[in-house]
């Protein structure tokens, strides 16, 4: 059996990691805020909110994006936790005063 043949399958290997690599880097930059908080006041709708409830303001936590903050008049809601994905990561509920 020749060498070149041992190393097809660490060729194959590489060539899938640098495909997911490149499909998940695309997915990071075309994503844009405006999907992103669409995306989760869509969510905020689908649980009985109301989308002019929500606001996000930039993430101050490493590996965080967004936090959207969907609150009622009272106070009371919840706050999504969005990575640079556009993805959920993590939600908070709000009590209110």
């Amino acid at each position: 059996m020749a060498r070149w043949v041992w190393f097809v399958p660490l060729i194959g290997l590489v060539l899938c990691g640098v495909t997911l690599a490149l499909l998940l880097g695309q997915r990071a930059a075309t994503t844009t805020e405006t999907e992103a908080i669409e995306r989760v006041a869509a969510m905020h709708v689908a649980a009985g909110g109301v989308r002019e409830d929500c606001k996000a303001v930039p993430a101050q936590s490493e590996g965080l994006w967004l936090v959207v903050t969907c609150e009622a008049v009272g106070g009371e809601g919840t706050a999504y936790f969005v990575d640079r994905f556009g993805e959920v990561v993590d939600t908070a509920r709000l009590e209110g005063e």
